[in-house]
């Protein structure tokens, strides 16, 4: 993983409670504990790892229209925009941070449910 990060591997030093508290790192923990917290960090991730909001929804295997609905929501609660290029770029790092970081981290949960062919199977 370290060599597809490059420079943002150097995020992984940053000490948790550093990283964690941070401010946006913190309205994802929170995004994520809330209604259709899981949902919404997939819809977060698949974003930031796709060119378009249509590659989202593929990758979701939703509509293009329910990805949106879900980005403007996840917009309204974190305050940032992201289809605007610093917003983006806020949110890809603060979801690194927490990945990196998160002591009960979603991603282990959805892992597991992957590969058991759990509902969240995307």
């Amino acid at each position: 993983m370290a060599e597809d990060l490059g420079a943002l591997a150097l995020l992984a030093d940053l000490p948790a409670p550093t990283a964690l508290s941070h401010p946006d790192v913190a309205a994802l923990a929170r995004l994520g504990c809330g209604p259709d917290g899981e949902q919404a960090l997939a819809t977060l991730e698949a974003v930031c790892r796709s060119s378009s909001l249509r590659e989202a929804a593929k990758i979701l295997c939703l509509h293009h229209s329910a990805v949106a609905h879900r980005i403007r929501r996840i917009e309204r609660i974190l305050r940032v925009s992201l289809s605007d290029a610093q917003g983006r770029q806020r949110i890809q790092t603060a979801l690194l941070l927490w990945q990196l970081n998160a002591p009960d981290n979603w991603r282990s949960d959805q892992e597991s449910s992957r590969r058991h062919g759990g509902p969240h199977s995307f």
